[in-house]
């Protein structure tokens, strides 16, 4: 078993999309190296205090189902594997959910207020003692609130026609489900914007300014524990 596993104290899951499994900007389907990845940066950030999980997926959705990603017999809707995730890795102490990109595409056609809904819903099966610490109590649960994405005409662009304006008011949605929910939410937009290059995705860059916010997050929510 691998030394840090050992040391851990607490689990930290990332439950993402291309954005968590490190899609490169602008690539055709090439990953930056785990180091790279903002999960792999945290954990560094974290050291051995934490054991920290990336389960990104590429096209994975908050709660859609995908009829052009579905065809490859792999589930991508996050709900629907959500559950198997949380026991795989269990017990849990904080899960980090950073989804709802996906759900801006063409073919959703969902409003911004549905996405947040559905990471709620997500934010919700996670809750669940049986996932939680000592599998006697619910895990944390932190959400990411993704940056807006652009319009571009590269690979990806078609398929999020007209999702701009819709992920600019994703900001005012996850808002509310913090207020309603008390679910803590980190604004991505407010530290990092996604990469030009394909509209969708973040930089190298991003991903390690994006770890130290979240790593700033972690550290204070469990100084002393």
């Amino acid at each position: 078993m691998d030394s840090q596993e050992t040391a851990a104290k607490k689990t930290i899951l990332c439950y993402g999309d291309a954005n968590t499994w490190g899609y490169v900007p602008g690539s055709v389907g090439e990953r930056f190296p785990v180091h790279v990845r903002w999960p792999g940066v945290l954990s560094k950030l974290l050291r051995t205090d934490y054991w920290v999980i990336g389960e990104g997926l590429c096209g994975r959705t908050a709660i859609t189902d995908d009829p052009i990603l579905g065809v490859n017999n792999i589930e991508r809707n996050g709900y629907k594997t959500f559950g198997a995730i949380m026991e795989t890795h269990a017990p849990v102490d904080l899960v980090i959910i950073m989804l709802g990109v996906n759900d801006l595409k063409h073919c959703a056609r969902l409003p911004a207020c549905d996405i947040a809904a559905g990471v709620g819903i997500l934010a919700e099966r996670a809750q669940s003692a049986e996932f939680g610490p000592n599998f006697a109590m619910p895990p944390d649960v932190l959400v990411i609130c993704p940056s807006p994405i652009w319009e571009v005409d590269a690979f990806f662009g078609p398929r999020f026609k007209g999702g701009r304006d819709t992920s600019i008011e994703l900001r005012n949605a996850f808002r509310q489900l913090n207020e309603q929910f008390g679910l803590p939410v980190i604004y991505a937009d407010d530290f990092v914007q996604v990469d030009p290059s394909d509209g969708l995705h973040l930089s190298a860059e991003s991903h390690t300014i994006l770890a130290q916010e979240i790593a700033s997050w972690v550290l204070e929510r469990y100084s002393g524990s």
